[in-house]
Parts: C-alpha cells; sequence; structure tokens
C-alpha cells in the first residue's frame, strides 16, 4: 500500500565508452576509370587505399561507403566493391550522408579519396565547412588539363516550328594542342545538316559555333553534333553530344489581359513580340470597367492559344469578362500569371482552379522580395540559361522585385521555381510556381516589378560594358512562353522518360500520369510501355504511386536509340496511348572535366582541419587521424527509470496479502 501512495521510481544510472569513428569515402565514378598523363587512375586509387592504411584500425573505427550520384555503405568493404561506373559524382551528397550520421555515431573524422571533379549536388566546400569534422582528403590524378578534344553542350530551343530557324550553339574545348584542324559536324536524325572548321592555335581552346537550325518535319528530332578528333587524346567518348527538341506544326496567338497600363505589360509585350511570328491581342483595362481600344469578347479570344494575365483582375473587372477567359482555360489554353499590387484576389477565385495555388489572405501592403531558387529547383526548364549548375547563381543574383503580403496554399501537382528572401531570410511562401494537371498548364509569378529585372539587372550590366550578362528577364519569359506553348494534347494518358538522354550502366526512369474523361486521376490501370531499339524490344509494367501517377525502371540498355508506346487499360477498356523516344549512350559528364580538381581537396582539408595527400604521401594518415585531440571514445551516459508502484508484481502481491487478510479475519469472527 505504501509503493502505492508514495510512488517510489527505481533510477539506473550506466556509463558506457563510444569509440571514435573515422567515414571512409570513396569515389566510385566512371572519371576514376581512366587512364591520363600519369597513367591508370585505379591502379593510384588502390594504392591510395594501400598506403593510407585505414583497414588497419578496429572495426569498430571504421565506416566505409562508396558514392557517385548515390551513397552504398557495404558491412564489410572489400576492393572488390569497387567498379567505377558511377555516371555522377556528387560530393556535397556523401559529406551530407556523413552528417546524417553523427548523430548516432562518434564520427569524428572523414577520409575523403577522389579525383575532386563533381558534377552534381552542391559545392562540397559548404558542406564539409557545416559537418565540423576534419575531413583528409587523397586527390587521384592528374592536376594539368589532359590531351582531349571535347563538345561541352549543345543549346537550342527545347520547343521549335517548322520552317522557323532557331540557333543551335555549341561549345567545344581543346586542352594539349597547340595547332590542327577541327571539323565539327550537325545531324538532324543521323542526317548531317551542317558543318563548320576551326583552327586551334595557343591562344585559342574554346571555341563556340553557331548552327541555324530550320526543321522540315513535326516530332521529337534528334541533334547530333560530333567533332574531329586529334592523335593521343585521353578518351574519345566526349567527342560527340545530343539533344532532343519537340518540332511544333504552328506559331502562337496570345491575348494579354492587364489592370493597367504598366511597365510589366509593356515588357513582357516586347519580349513576346521578340519571337518572329508571334501575334498578340492586348485587353487593358481603364480604371472602371471599360477597356481601352474595344471590351473583349468571346470572338476576340477564341483562336488565342495562350492567356496572360497581368494584374488582372481588378475590382473593376466585369464578370462576363471572367467568364470569356474562363471559357477558354476551361479548353485546355495555357495561362501565365503576374500579379500586381492592386490584384483582387477575390475575383481572381473565378480562375482559380486553373492556377499553382489558392489564395489564403491577402493584403496591398507591398515589399521588396529577392528570389530565392534552390538547388532542387535548377532542373526546371524556366531557369534554363546556359544547362549548367551554376544557372543558379545568376538567378539568386537578380534584383528585388515587389510582392504584397499575400498568402497562398500550393497545389500538389504544382512545382516551386522560387521561393524569397527579405532582408536576406528566407520565407517559406513561392515567388514563382509552375502546374501541370491534366491538359492544363499554368505559371504564377506572385510578384510584380518585373522589369526591374531587366533594368536594374541586364541594363545595369550593359552600361558598365558587361556584354557578356545574359538578359535574365527575357530568358525566362521566353522559356515560359516555350513551356506553356508545349501541348498536351488533352491527353488522358502522359507518359514520359525522366530525361532523353541517358549514359551507359545508367537506369530509365519511366513516370506516367492516368486521367479518365472527366480528367480525374484513375489509381488502379494496367500500363504497359513496350520499349525498342538496339535489335531489342523490351516491356515494362508501370507501378501505381497514387494520385493517378504510374512509375517503372528499365535497367541494362544498351548504347542506341530507342522508341516506346504506352498504353493503359482500366477495367478491360482502353483509356489511350503515348509514345516517345530516348538515347542511351557514352556520352557522360563524368568525361566533361578530366583532371584532378586538387584545388577543391585542398581547400575542403585546409577549411575542416584535415589535410591533402598524393597516393604516395598518404601513409602519413594514421599517424596524422590519431594525433587528431577528438579522436578518442566519447563517455555515454544512459539513465533508465522505472516506476516501482505500477509493477505487475506488486499488483499480485497486494491481492494475494489483501485476501490472505480477509481470510484470516473471516475465521477469527472479525467480519
Amino acid at each position: 500500500m505504501l509503493f502505492i501512495i508514495f510512488e517510489p521510481i527505481l533510477t539506473i544510472i550506466s556509463g558506457s565508452q563510444e569509440p571514435p569513428k573515422l567515414v571512409v569515402l570513396l569515389d566510385n565514378s566512371l572519371s576514376l576509370s581512366q587512364t591520363d598523363a600519369l597513367g591508370d587512375r585505379k591502379i593510384f586509387f588502390n594504392k591510395a587505399i594501400d598506403n593510407s592504411n585505414f583497414s588497419s584500425l578496429e572495426k569498430e573505427n571504421i565506416k566505409t561507403a562508396l558514392f557517385n550520384s548515390d551513397i552504398y555503405s557495404p558491412e564489410e568493404f572489400s576492393i572488390k566493391e569497387l567498379n567505377f561506373k558511377g555516371q555522377l559524382t556528387d560530393i556535397s551528397k556523401a559529406i551530407k550522408w556523413v552528417s546524417s550520421n553523427t548523430e548516432k555515431e562518434n564520427i569524428q573524422a572523414v577520409l575523403l579519396i577522389t579525383d575532386g571533379a563533381f558534377n552534381a549536388g552542391n559545392n562540397p566546400v559548404y558542406d564539409a565547412e557545416f559537418l565540423g569534422k576534419p575531413i583528409f582528403t587523397i586527390g587521384i590524378g592528374d592536376s594539368t588539363e589532359p590531351r582531349d578534344v571535347s563538345v561541352q553542350s549543345i543549346i537550342t530551343n527545347e520547343n521549335v516550328y517548322i520552317n522557323n530557324p532557331v540557333p543551335v550553339n555549341v561549345n567545344i574545348k581543346v586542352n594539349g594542342y597547340n595547332e590542327g584542324e577541327l571539323t565539327l559536324r550537325l545531324l538532324d536524325n543521323g542526317v548531317q545538316i551542317g558543318e563548320q572548321k576551326f583552327t586551334v592555335n595557343p591562344d585559342r581552346k574554346s571555341f563556340t559555333a553557331v548552327f541555324e537550325y530550320s526543321p522540315k518535319q513535326e516530332g521529337i528530332r534528334k541533334l547530333t553534333t560530333e567533332i574531329s578528333s586529334f592523335k593521343n587524346e585521353i578518351t574519345l567518348r566526349n567527342n560527340s553530344a545530343n539533344e532532343f527538341v519537340n518540332v511544333l506544326k504552328n506559331k502562337r496567338k496570345i491575348a494579354i489581359f492587364s489592370g493597367s497600363i504598366n511597365p510589366d505589360y509593356s515588357f513582357v509585350k516586347n519580349s513576346f513580340q521578340s519571337e518572329k511570328g508571334v501575334e498578340i491581342i492586348s485587353f487593358i483595362q481603364k480604371k472602371g470597367s471599360e477597356f481601352y481600344d474595344k471590351q473583349p469578347t468571346e470572338a476576340d479570344v477564341k483562336d488565342a492559344e495562350m492567356f496572360v494575365l497581368i494584374g488582372f483582375p481588378i475590382s473593376e473587372t466585369p464578370p462576363n469578362v471572367l467568364q470569356i477567359i474562363k471559357k477558354e482555360l476551361e479548353k485546355g489554353k495555357p495561362l501565365l500569371f503576374i500579379a500586381s499590387q492592386y490584384l483582387d484576389y477575390n475575383k481572381l477565385k473565378t480562375l482559380e482552379e486553373y492556377l499553382p495555388f489558392t489564395t489564403i489572405s491577402s493584403k496591398p501592403q507591398e515589399f521588396l522580395a529577392v528570389a530565392d531558387i534552390k538547388p532542387e529547383y535548377s532542373s526546371n526548364p524556366l531557369l534554363r540559361v546556359t544547362g549548367k549548375d551554376s544557372d543558379i547563381d545568376l538567378w539568386n543574383q537578380l534584383p528585388p522585385v515587389f510582392r504584397t503580403e499575400t498568402f497562398v496554399k500550393v497545389k500538389p501537382e504544382s512545382e516551386i521555381v522560387s521561393g524569397f528572401k527579405v532582408n536576406n531570410a528566407p520565407l517559406k511562401e513561392p515567388l514563382i510556381l509552375t502546374r501541370t494537371f491534366g491538359n492544363k498548364k499554368s505559371i504564377a509569378f506572385l510578384c510584380y516589378g518585373l522589369f526591374r529585372w531587366k533594368l536594374l539587372g541586364y541594363a545595369s550590366e550593359l552600361s558598365k560594358g558587361r556584354t557578356e550578362t545574359p538578359d535574365l528577364f527575357d530568358i525566362i519569359i521566353e522559356n515560359s512562353r516555350k513551356w506553356l506553348s508545349t501541348p498536351q494534347d488533352n491527353k488522358q494518358v502522359i507518359i514520359r522518360t525522366t530525361k532523353k538522354l541517358y549514359t551507359n550502366n545508367e537506369t530509365v526512369e519511366f513516370l506516367g500520369q492516368i486521367y479518365d474523361a472527366a480528367y480525374t486521376p484513375i489509381e488502379n490501370a494496367n500500363v504497359q510501355v513496350k520499349v525498342s531499339g538496339g535489335n531489342q524490344e523490351r516491356d515494362l509494367t508501370l507501378t501505381s504511386i497514387g494520385n493517378g501517377r504510374y512509375a517503372g525502371k528499365l535497367e541494362g540498355l544498351p548504347e542506341s536509340d530507342y522508341f516506346f508506346t504506352g498504353t493503359a487499360i482500366h477495367n478491360g477498356n482502353k483509356i489511350g496511348s503515348d509514345k516517345g523516344r530516348f538515347n542511351v549512350g557514352q556520352i557522360a559528364l563524368e568525361f566533361q572535366d578530366l583532371k584532378m580538381n586538387s584545388s577543391l581537396l585542398h581547400t575542403i582539408s585546409e577549411r575542416t582541419g584535415g589535410k591533402f595527400y598524393l597516393p604516395e604521401s598518404a601513409k602519413s594518415f594514421i599517424r596524422d587521424l590519431e594525433q587528431l585531440k577528438n579522436f578518442k571514445p566519447k563517455s555515454v551516459t544512459t539513465r533508465n527509470e522505472s516506476a516501482l508502484w505500477n509493477l505487475p508484481l506488486l499488483l499480485i502481491i497486494s491481492i494475494i496479502c489483501f485476501g490472505t487478510e480477509w481470510f484470516l479475519r473471516k475465521r477469527a469472527g472479525m467480519l
């Protein structure tokens, strides 16, 4: 009874020692399989493993992981685990993986063996500093540029139109050669359509060729560039590159609705008109319900293939005008939305089902906001400038634009392109959104004053003589038009690969969206994909991942061009089909930069308190590791508390005692 009344608790405190741990990160990417001026990199990699002698540590003191684009940590490391076939090198991801394990284990140091040529993820220096542990690095490969000729990139429009010429920019890089002539060819579906020659000299190592491409047939076309080779190149795998373009039938008529005459309207309209063949019809509202020129009618906009709303609607916008726009958007026509200070969000609710967001609340109080684009948004087609990861830095340097105190809910099928910062503090609300749902596509700029990107950004740089500065305003408006102009064809079945170009040994991923006639997602369809090419055919069944979405993967496809056809069946009835193409080839980012990035590895080691080695000098690694002050066991105290008063045993004893007392009292005649 006393136990129950006083509720005693038993506390047990125990202590233990957790041994220090070294994490060894081994680069398992394709670039480590090359032979450069120093010799076979695989031999030097093995030498780095042997000389560093990390395997001499006790099992409890070491954790090994192999990385390329992903991380793999075997229970027991064997050198046979290394195959050097990874298609990307993401050092940042590997370091973040270490960070995620520091709370569970006493990790006190990292050994990184790599060539340092990362081509995916963030700059690893920042993640290394954030980790806060010494990182020792062993550099593999020659730090000087190898003898090589390579196609660095192809830049052209993703969507083009028949008989409308577009430029195709090809960037060429030459290292280790001071003379000679190179021939660059451009092919359309394997047929040569252009050729240019370049003369190499000591002062000219980079070339940019500009071809004019005028497509003649509708469909997905593969553009290939091939550069001739010089003797003794380190590899010929980077002497060609491919890019797919979508050739469309005709041009677009664009209807622009603006709540007033304002700079954003003028700049956006001028940007659209700079594209040859685009027809603009404008409807600008006055302060009342009237419009300049004339009131919009159904006949005026029925032929428009894209709608642009700039600060529209306002409080005086007639409801019938919104109904005219809504009727056209119901047909699947794309929408570009740009906000303004006096936009009426209550009236906008009429069109909200076609936008990437729903409005929670809004006040016209304005403030300056700076675009904040995260690395995970970099693949969005709206942000494409050169196609490189460094594009993000350009966007994040844009001048501030205006935004009101508007709070929105992002729709599940929408994608965030950019957040924003105020006084350098990131906020959770979006700045730019895109949405694809069924046959409907839309883009929303939840900001205004976009013209500042041109006047305060591009024009300001031009005035300083920096003519190479890209015009990011025109680029994002043009990219938006291109993305919105790509037709969805009112398809109930949409099947795509995640990329158009894959490298050898890379997994090909398929994504599907299946809808019924009312564009309601179908969960349990039978989705079959037939892939043909490379003298073989492969069948794949896509698996439902929820909300009418399906996914599947194919591995082991040999180098070739491939065509695929996908069919969806539901309850025995065929819903529809889709088709496309992709390429599996030898072209890989791993062959774009074939020298050891020694400066990066030096920086990582210096900033974290580690040390940089070459394979030959790595013999001192174990000694340097043991000299670390923090590489020692960590005391771990464990505290366990048990409430004695509610133990089942005490309850049983109490029942027995009470029962015995009752029995004795009964026999003694006390009850």
